[in-house]
């Protein structure tokens, strides 16, 4: 909330009701993009699961759900999201797998890599703030 206050003002610190109206636009944007982006990955599985698809065509529709979704973003102006990149990048590289039915079970070692870089990137330095005061 400081972040949007000290966004919102001018150099003297008064309000700037501009900034403030485009700002609560842009965060009305994110959480329809992200309340779409959910609606379509329900109704995809619901038709995949109707279908009877194979999962690596489920796998490959949440990936194009997913990155599609963060492409939206990005063409739009509202923040794009990395974690949703690796989660869409994770599910095509599986349902890749899939596909081509590989014999070696290299993609859940790809997600599992994935997953400790992110742990290690976001996760991880939560001890050098512990010492700070």
């Amino acid at each position: 909330m400081r972040s949007m206050m000290n966004r919102c003002c001018d150099p003297d610190g008064r309000p700037d009701f501009d900034k403030m109206r485009r700002f609560m636009a842009r965060d009305n944007r994110t959480s329809k993009f992200d309340a779409a982006g959910w609606a379509l990955f329900f109704i995809w599985v619901g038709i995949a699961w109707l279908a009877e698809v194979s999962l690596a065509v489920g796998l490959l529709g949440v990936a194009a759900i997913t990155l599609g979704m963060q492409a939206i973003r990005k063409v739009s102006g509202v923040r794009v999201e990395g974690f949703w990149i690796l989660v869409g990048l994770g599910f095509a590289v599986a349902g890749s797998w899939q596909w081509f039915d590989v014999e070696k079970p290299f993609a859940p070692i790809i997600l599992i890599v994935i997953g400790v870089a992110l742990f290690v990137w976001r996760v991880w330095p939560w001890s050098r703030y512990s010492n700070q005061k």
